[in-house]
C-alpha cells in the first residue's frame, strides 16, 4: 500500500508540472468564484487552486482526475487550511467522488457542515464510491454528520489515501463517526500522519468492514490502543483476516478508571465521579470510562429522562468492552432514554464482556431502525430493559453473529407500526444465546406487504425461558414466533424452549401459522408451552424437524388446526420430514387437531398421557380476570391439567 501511495504522489507531481491551473476566489479577483464552476471546465490533470474564504458548496469531481487544492500547497501554513473552507451548508456531502475518478486529489481545506450524500445520507464530509481513487491531504474534516460515516464514507471498492488530515468532531448513526470504509481500500500515510479523534457513532472513529488497509499509524487518536477494540475502531474481513495494528503518538482523551455517574442535570465538564458531579451525556461517559477486564467499570444513569431535546444526548449510545451501563433507579421506569426524534438506539458492536440494563428505551418514529443492536459481540448481558412505543422496524433487539450472550427481563410493548415490517426480537447466526423473561405485549402490525415476525430466531443455538407474547395483532404474511435453521446444507443449532406463553394474539394471515418452528439439525426440546385463545384462520402452530414436546397446553377454539406438521413439496431436493414426540400435554381435538400427522413421511408419537379436554382456565371459569391479562390462563382446581405433567426436563 505504501508503494501505491508513493506511485500516486510521483504521478501527481508529474501531472502538476504539465497542468492548467484554474484559480477560484470569492471576491472575483480570479476567473472563477465557485469551486464547482472551475471543476466543470477542467480537464484531467488540471489544478483547481482555491484562495481563502468560506465556499458554501457541495463539490463533485464528476469523474475527473484533477487536483483541488488551497494555497496550502504553496504556503505550508495550517492557518490557510483553517481559512479555506468548503461548507456543505447542511445540504449534502461537502465533497463527492463517485464517477470512477482514477486519480483525484483534495488538499488543504476545512471540510465542514456536510450531512451526507443522497436521501440515505452517506459520508457527511466526503463521499467516495464506484472504484474511485481519492487522495485527501492536509484537510481539517470536522463538524459533519451523516446516517453512515460522519467524516468520510468510502464504498464500492474505491481507494482512499489519507495524509496529514485532522478528522474530528463528526457524528454518524452507523459505521463510523470519523471514517467508514466498506468494500474498499484505505491507506494511512506513515510519514505525514493523520489525526482522528472525538467523533461519535456506533463505532466512534474508524469503521473498516470487508476492506483492506495498511497499519493505522496516527499522530492523535481518541485513546491509545494497539489494535481495533470495537468501540473506537473496528475492523472485520470475512477471509484472510489480518488485523491491522494501531500506533498512536498522542491520546485525545484521558480515560477514567472508576465508576462514573450521569445525570440529566449534570455537566460534561464535571469529573463524573459522584452523583453530585455527574456528567450529562451518556455517550460521553461511555467513551471516557476506562475498560477494566478484571473489574469492569460502570456508568450509572441517575433517574430522569435522557433525550436530545432536554439534555443534548447523542444517539446511538455505544458500549466498550469490559464496561457496564446501568440505570441507577429502583426499576427501569425511573430512567428513560429517548424521545420522539428517533434513532434512540443502544449499540453493542464488536465488543466483549459488556453489561447494559435497568432503563426504559422509547422512540416514536416509523423508520427502518433498531432500538437495541448487538453485532459480533461476545459475553454481553442485557437485562431489565423496557422498550416502549418504539415504532421502528426492530422495536426490541436485533442480534447478529454474536456468541454467549444473555437477554433477560426485556419487555417490548405498545408498538403500533403500519409502514414497515416488525421484528421485536431477532437473532441471526448466533451461538449460545439465552433469552429469559422476554415479554412482547400489545404489538400491532397491519402492514400489507413484507414479512413481520415478532420473534425470529434464525440459524442460532438458543435457549428460551419464560417468554410471553400477548395481546398482539399481525397481518399477512407474518408470525408471532419463528425458529428456523434454514437449509440442511447450512450450519445451525437447536432450540430449547421452556415456559412459553402465547395468549390473546390475532393473525390476519390466511396462509401462515402463528408459530412456526423449523429445524434441519439437532433435536429441539419444547416444554411447558401454553398457547391458548389465539385467533387465526389457519394452523396455530407448525413444526418441521425433530422435537420432544412435554407439559404443554395448545388450546385455541378460534383458530384452525392446533398443530400442523410440515409436508415438503414434490421435488424438494432436501425434504424435511418430522419426528415429533408429544406427551403429557393437552391439545384441543387431540391427534385429530394435528394436520399432516398421518403423512407417511412424518412420524408423530402421540403419548398415552395426552389430554383432549377444556383446560378450565381461571378467566374462562371464574371470570374475575380481564381478557388479555396472562393470569386469565391460570388453571382452576378442577382443570384436567392439574398434577398431570411430567416433573422432569428432557433436554
Amino acid at each position: 500500500m505504501n508503494r501505491i501511495l508513493l506511485l500516486l504522489m510521483i504521478i501527481t507531481a508529474f501531472c502538476m508540472l504539465n497542468a492548467t491551473t484554474l484559480e477560484v476566489s470569492l471576491d472575483g479577483s480570479h476567473q472563477y468564484t465557485s469551486i464547482q464552476s472551475a471543476i466543470e471546465v477542467s480537464s484531467n490533470g488540471d489544478i483547481v487552486l482555491v484562495h481563502p474564504g468560506r465556499y458554501f458548496e457541495n463539490i463533485d469531481f464528476i469523474g475527473k482526475s484533477i487536483t483541488v487544492c488551497s494555497e496550502f500547497v504553496n504556503i505550508q501554513d495550517w492557518s490557510i487550511v483553517e481559512s479555506t473552507i468548503i461548507d456543505g451548508n447542511q445540504q449534502s456531502s461537502c465533497v463527492v467522488a463517485k464517477d470512477y475518478e482514477d486519480n483525484a486529489y483534495i488538499n488543504g481545506f476545512t471540510i465542514t457542515n456536510g450531512i451526507g450524500y443522497g436521501s440515505s445520507r452517506y459520508g457527511g464530509g466526503i463521499y467516495l464510491k464506484n472504484e474511485s481513487i481519492l487522495s485527501v491531504q492536509n484537510c481539517l474534516i470536522e463538524d459533519n454528520s451523516a446516517n453512515k460515516s460522519g467524516g468520510i464514507r468510502c464504498i464500492g471498492w474505491s481507494t482512499l489515501n489519507l495524509s496529514g488530515n485532522v478528522i474530528r468532531n463528526n457524528r454518524a448513526v452507523y459505521q463510523g463517526g470519523g471514517i467508514g470504509i466498506r468494500n474498499g481500500y484505505v491507506v494511512f500515510d506513515p510519514n505525514n500522519l493523520n489525526s482522528i479523534y472525538n467523533n461519535y457513532g456506533d463505532v466512534q472513529d474508524i469503521y473498516i468492514y470487508i476492506a483492506y488497509t495498511t497499519d493505522i499509524i496516527l499522530d492523535t487518536f481518541s485513546v491509545a490502543i494497539a489494535e481495533p477494540d470495537g468501540f473506537f475502531a473496528s475492523y472485520f474481513r470475512n477471509t484472510n483476516i489480518v488485523i491491522p495494528q494501531i500506533a498512536v503518538q498522542n491520546s485525545y482523551f484521558n480515560q477514567i478508571d472508576s465508576d462514573l455517574y450521569v445525570s440529566p442535570d449534570g455537566e460534561d465538564n464535571n469529573d463524573g465521579l459522584t452523583p453530585e458531579t455527574a456528567f450529562q451525556t451518556i455517550a460521553y461517559a461511555n467513551r471516557i470510562v476506562q475498560p477494566d477486564s478484571l473489574n469492569p467499570n460502570t456508568v450509572f444513569l441517575l433517574p430522569g429522562t435522557y433525550s436530545k431535546e432536554l439534555n443534548n444526548q447523542f444517539f446511538p449510545i455505544a458500549l466498550q468492552s469490559y464496561s457496564k451501563m446501568l440505570g441507577a433507579g429502583v426499576s427501569p421506569e425511573e430512567v428513560v432514554i429517548g424521545d420522539e426524534r428517533g434513532m434512540n438506539k443502544i449499540v453493542v458492536n464488536y465488543v466483549s464482556n459488556s453489561e447494559v440494563g435497568n432503563f426504559t428505551l422509547t422512540q416514536a418514529d416509523e423508520e427502518e431502525e433498531t432500538a437495541i443492536f448487538v453485532d459480533r459481540s461476545y459475553n454481553s448481558y442485557l437485562h431489565d430493559i423496557d422498550c416502549v412505543n418504539n415504532n421502528v422496524e426492530y422495536p426490541g433487539a436485533l442480534v447478529m453473529f454474536s456468541n454467549n450472550c444473555t437477554f433477560e427481563n426485556i419487555t417490548i410493548r405498545d408498538v403500533n407500526h403500519s409502514n414497515h415490517k416488525i421484528s421485536c426480537i431477532k437473532l441471526y447466526e448466533c451461538d449460545e444465546i439465552t433469552l429469559n423473561g422476554i415479554v412482547v405485549d400489545n404489538v400491532v402490525n397491519v402492514m400489507q406487504e413484507g414479512s413481520s415476525l415478532f420473534v425470529k430466531l434464525e440459524k442460532s443455538n438458543v435457549s428460551v425461558n419464560n417468554m410471553i407474547i400477548t395481546n398482539s395483532v399481525i397481518n399477512e404474511p407474518g408470525l408471532i414466533f419463528q425458529y428456523s435453521n434454514s437449509l440442511a446444507s447450512e450450519t445451525g443449532g437447536n432450540l430449547e424452549l421452556n415456559n412459553f406463553l402465547a395468549y390473546n394474539n390475532t393473525s390476519l394471515s390466511g396462509s401462515a401459522p402463528m408459530i412456526n418452528i423449523t429445524s434441519y439439525h439437532d433435536e429441539s426440546y419444547l416444554n411447558n408451552m401454553t398457547i391458548a385463545y389465539n385467533e387465526g384462520p389457519t394452523a396455530i402452530t407448525r413444526f418441521s424437524g425433530d422435537y420432544t414436546i412435554r407439559n404443554s397446553i395448545i388450546y385455541n377454539p378460534d383458530g384452525g388446526y392446533e398443530m400442523s406438521v410440515w409436508i415438503p413439496s414434490d421435488g424438494d431436493p432436501t425434504p424435511l420430514w418430522s419426528n415429533i414426540d408429544i406427551d403429557y400435554s393437552l391439545v384441543r381435538n387431540g391427534l385429530n387437531g394435528v394436520a399432516g400427522a398421518t403423512n407417511p413421511g412424518n412420524n408423530v408419537i402421540w403419548g398415552s398421557s395426552n389430554i383432549d379436554a377444556n383446560p378450565l382456565f381461571r378467566g374462562d371459569v371464574e371470570g374475575d380476570i380481564p381478557v388479555g391479562d396472562p393470569r386469565w390462563l391460570q388453571l382452576t382446581p378442577n382443570s384436567p391439567c392439574v398434577d398431570t405433567g411430567l416433573p422432569i426436563h428432557l433436554g
